[in-house]
């Protein structure tokens, strides 16, 4: 995903340059035209000569970022997007330990069957709900040598959030390696001991 281009868009009356971004779940328009599009909402797509070209229930985006990008676009949005399981890298042979309580049903989901172990001996990376610096201490110690996804909540109403946890971990020694988003509400940051 990630791509970037800026270009003329046409979007629900408005009319600009912009910046347009796809992210895993939506597409981003910032500047002249703005607009959050949801991936899901998209009913087709299509390079049309210069033009990048979407339909969605709320009308048609046009955005004009020349042949070779509205291509790439497309070439981009047709491929599936990965399983939260595949991008957190667990699986049959590398299941993983989830510490802490959640109801999150995208973690849950992704955890589902063999992705997920049943004791620490078992697993082969560690994926802990961060509460407060109790919970991350807990997960450290039980981490030892493996992969440490910390999930907590989006945003700066979280109370033990990205920079508390990614400052403690480094303070012990640990590296961040890769993000990902878990769902609407909470994400996730893979760390490893130096």
């Amino acid at each position: 995903m990630g791509r970037e281009a800026s270009g003329q868009c046409q979007w629900a009356g408005q009319s600009g340059v912009a910046k347009v971004l796809l992210e895993p779940h939506e597409i981003i328009l910032r500047g002249g035209v703005k607009a959050r599009i949801p991936r899901a909402s998209i009913s087709a797509f299509s390079a049309q000569g210069d033009d990048l070209v979407l339909k969605t229930p709320q009308g048609q985006l046009v955005a004009s970022l020349g042949a070779k990008e509205a291509v790439k676009w497309a070439e981009a949005l047709a491929r599936p997007l990965p399983s939260l399981a595949s991008k957190l890298g667990i699986g049959g042979a590398s299941p993983a330990l989830l510490i802490g309580e959640t109801n999150d049903e995208a973690l849950l989901d992704a955890l589902a069957g063999h992705h997920r172990a049943a004791n620490a001996d078992d697993a082969a990376l560690i994926i802990a709900i961060i509460d407060g610096p109790a919970s991350l201490d807990a997960a450290m110690t039980l981490a030892d040598g493996r992969f440490l996804w910390c999930v907590y909540p989006k945003g700066k109403a979280a109370g033990f959030g990205d920079m508390d946890i990614r400052n403690h971990l480094r303070g012990a020694g640990w590296i961040d390696s890769k993000t990902s988003a878990v769902s609407d509400r909470l994400t996730a940051t893979r760390y490893r001991r130096k």
